[in-house]
């Protein structure tokens, strides 16, 4: 039963809520529109107040007027209507009621104080700037027409007609439709200059939204390009700084600021003065192309090239520069490969000539009749020309596009023994030793010349950069589904800086260099590509002053792939 009656208390009072709120949508939701009508009634009802309180001074008798105590009645009661009506609910023009009724208001307290104040009637400048303010020229039409009845009506209503009491009714009326044109025009004009500002404000709009849809299309292209954009104002202050070159002062400096930065010369390890700096130069208005410098430290920096040109003002004055900064590392990196590859290239074919054209002069100034040395000379002319045969093939296996491979049945254990064995004189001219440990049959689906190249590279190698009394272990074994190669030596080892280039075309470490080992950079970037047209992979791991290991893992493929890859090389 309590739990009945408490439902239906819960329920009355959410219909009561539910009616409030239903109510106060209807009829106050209108508050500006209330308080708009207050705030217009407010001088007219202040100022009859305000004689009432005068003339409680002056002449109380003035206070039992019927007339002035009907109108400050009236006007309380209007004021009290502006708040208290639903506006928005009543019929259009509804509120044309309120000024119209203030012109009855100021007609009973004009008459009613007309010995006490005469210029009462001036109380007609509130209804008359509603009206004109609102209405336009209907306002000024409706000022008029209800000043000349509020000053004509007493007239009328039997009052003295002397010639004076006849033209009062018109000068009031008069002065009310002068100060409602001058209000309507003056409306009318700021309602004008209002619709000015408001287009002049859209357009100003839409030129930013344009402006900004414009920087963010800059900004996007400045970010897409590779080269590093930079605007400095006439101070070297930063302007703009797009993606990539903000990339570019990361790399060399967490602050970013030129001042801050490592800067080094063209050359990669000489310090360039901070007034040398590209946005320094630029800074003092100097215009230049191709200006290389080094961001970072000497070990570890970028080279760029930089070009700026300066920007004037209107008046021709330097106004900032822009400069563009173009990331030429690799660029530079390669024109240093290619001065090292001639100059090695060039050693590699000179030497072998030289024997070459030597023996064949001692040949040609030898006797006849002393054939055995002939024989000898020849035989060491022939080795040299073997020598610069092998080095152009490997130099056209490298700058081939593909090498084609034709597998067939093959052990690799024989490969090796064959392997091992060309390269034992040389092993031996060097003092290292060379261990084949591949004891067992390993037959795959190869290609037995190139992996030939592949064990005789990898052989080569190793005892290249082995010292006497090095040794040099080939192992190999099957994994299953492939077979796996092993060539490890003991000699300077490769850095870990340096281990991720070496099957890189042409590459030669400082430390190969500095040792005048002879060589291209050819050998490993062609057992890369032999081992993987195979479908292979090679590995290396290396120690410095310890060794390296170069690991090469074979799929071991089956006849009928060796068939249908000799189909596709005949292709």
């Amino acid at each position: 039963m309590q739990t009945t009656a408490t439902s239906a208390h819960r329920a009355i009072k959410e219909d009561v809520e539910d009616l409030a709120h239903q109510v106060k949508s209807r009829f106050f939701s209108d508050a500006t529109q209330r308080r708009s009508m207050l705030v217009s009634q407010l001088p007219l009802t202040g100022s009859l107040l305000t004689v009432a309180v005068m003339l409680a001074f002056v002449r109380p008798a003035a206070l039992r007027d019927t007339g002035l105590q009907l109108s400050l009645m009236l006007a309380l009661v209007i004021t009290v209507l502006c708040v208290l009506l639903p506006w928005n609910l009543l019929p259009a023009k509804t509120y044309l009621s309120v000024p119209l009724l203030d012109f009855v208001v100021v007609g009973l307290a004009r008459e009613a104080t007309a010995s006490s104040f005469s210029s009462l009637g001036l109380l007609l400048v509130f209804p008359v700037i509603w009206l004109a303010a609102r209405e336009g020229k209907m306002g000024v039409v409706l000022s008029f027409s209800a000043s000349l009845l509020t000053a004509a009506v007493p007239l009328f209503a039997g009052a003295s007609a002397t010639p004076s009491d006849i033209a009062r009714p018109f000068l009031l009326p008069l002065i009310m439709t002068v100060i409602a044109l001058a209000v309507h025009i003056l409306v009318s004009s700021l309602g004008s200059q209002d619709a000015k500002l408001k287009r002049q404000d859209e357009e100003l709009r839409k030129a930013y939204e344009e402006s900004l849809a414009r920087q963010r299309l800059l900004d996007t292209m400045l970010d897409v390009v590779g080269v590093g954009v930079h605007a400095v104002d006439a101070a070297g202050n930063d302007i703009l700084v797009n993606r990539q070159h903000r990339r570019n002062r990361a790399l060399s400096h967490p602050s970013g600021k030129e001042q801050d930065l490592n800067l080094l010369a063209s050359d990669g390890s000489t310090p360039l003065p901070p007034e040398h700096g590209p946005v320094a130069r630029a800074a003092r208005g100097q215009s230049f192309s191709d200006y290389i410098v080094r961001l970072g430290s000497p070990t570890n920096n970028r080279v760029l090239s930089s070009t700026a040109r300066a920007m004037t003002d209107k008046d021709g004055n330097f106004a900032g520069s822009v400069l563009a900064f173009s990331d030429v590392t690799e660029l530079v990196n390669a024109l240093a490969i290619k001065d090292d590859f001639v100059a090695n290239i060039s050693h590699e074919f000179r030497s072998p000539l030289m024997s070459i054209i030597g023996y064949l002069d001692l040949v040609l100034d030898t006797p006849e009749d002393r054939a055995g040395q002939h024989r000898e000379f020849l035989r060491v002319a022939q080795s040299n020309a073997e020598k610069l045969l092998n080095l152009v093939s490997d130099l056209l296996s490298a700058s081939s596009d593909s090498m084609g491979v034709h597998p067939q049945k093959m052990d690799l254990l024989d490969l090796i023994r064959i392997s091992v064995v060309s390269a034992s004189p040389r092993a031996g001219s060097r003092g290292v030793e060379i261990i084949n440990e591949a004891a067992q049959p390993l037959w795959l689906t190869a290609d037995p010349f190139r992996v030939g190249q592949v064990l005789d590279n990898l052989l080569s190698n190793a005892i290249k950069y082995s010292g006497p009394g090095g040794t040099v272990t080939i192992r190999a074994w099957d994994t299953g589904r492939e077979i796996t190669l092993s060539v490890t030596d003991t000699g300077i080892g490769i850095s870990q800086e340096d281990l991720p280039k070496i099957f890189t075309r042409y590459f030669r470490s400082n430390a190969v260099r500095e040792s005048a080992i002879p060589g291209v950079g050819l050998g490993l970037g062609i057992v890369k590509r032999i081992v993987e047209n195979h479908g292979g992979s090679i590995t290396a791991s290396s120690r410095i002053d310890v060794g390296s290991t170069f690991t090469v893992i074979l799929p071991k493929g089956t006849d009928h792939d060796a068939a249908e890859t000799d189909a596709l090389t005949t292709i």
